[in-house]
């Protein structure tokens, strides 16, 4: 069992959003927050957390570019897990 001090506690939503606000549409070159891309954060008690964004056009071409700087964003948090 880990230690008291080596536990480390879920980042906070806004800890999330300020990472997310990092993240780029790479089409338009702004942050995703201010496109209003992000819909929902939430995370767990176990440092899971889900990220709900909505891209600004139905099949988008960049989708998974976007998924992955924004999971690579959240994952560099400490307490964050997948």
């Amino acid at each position: 069992m880990p230690s008291p001090s080596a536990v480390t506690s879920p980042p906070s939503i806004d800890q999330v959003t300020r990472a997310l606000s990092g993240v780029n549409d790479p089409e338009i070159h702004r942050p995703i927050t201010e496109l209003g891309m992000v819909k929902n954060v939430e995370v767990a008690s176990d440092g899971t957390v889900r990220v709900d964004v909505w891209l600004t056009v139905a099949g988008c071409p960049m989708r998974d570019t976007i998924t992955r700087t924004v999971t690579s964003a959240v994952s560099q948090l400490a307490g964050s897990r997948r």
